[in-house]
């Protein structure tokens, strides 16, 4: 399959992708390999699926509880003035959500993430800078079950 999400799927499972949060039932949440805005990351959906209603009912029930349990984390954790959760598939049709963390000193603030979509590789993090990130997170969070 010619699925960049695949392939990175494909890494989580062997686990050798350094960006991972946290495996739930049903997907992956993943931190951003940028962090243009601080705190970036994606909810990935385990299995090609094009479209939210592509998956059974009780898989995106399920799915739906997991992406919010990564919004309150991220909130949380990351403490942002309003969350951006946005799912479109034009560049990537594999099922995927992006949670952008917005904060009251962004000087953008009222702009779509995407209208900066152009700057976010000069914000990208090495696995080492994500390791810290991460380890950071779980030693405030935990996901029960």
């Amino acid at each position: 399959m010619n699925c960049d999400l695949c392939r990175r799927e494909e890494l989580l499972i062997k686990g050798e992708y350094p960006y991972l949060l946290h495996e739930f039932n049903h997907s992956w949440w993943l931190l951003g390999e940028h962090q243009y805005y601080r705190g970036y990351s994606v909810l990935l959906i385990k299995g090609h699926y094009r479209e939210l209603t592509d998956l059974p009912a009780a898989t995106a029930t399920a799915v739906f509880s997991e992406l919010l349990a990564a919004h309150q984390s991220a909130q949380d954790f990351w403490h942002p003035h309003k969350m951006n959760l946005c799912s479109l598939g034009n560049v990537v049709d594999h099922l995927h959500w992006h949670l952008f963390p917005r904060y009251q000193d962004d000087p953008k603030l009222k702009n779509p993430p995407w209208l900066q979509m152009q700057e976010f590789d000069t914000k990208k993090i090495s696995p080492n800078e994500a390791e810290k990130i991460i380890l950071e997170w779980k030693k405030t969070f935990a996901f029960k079950g």
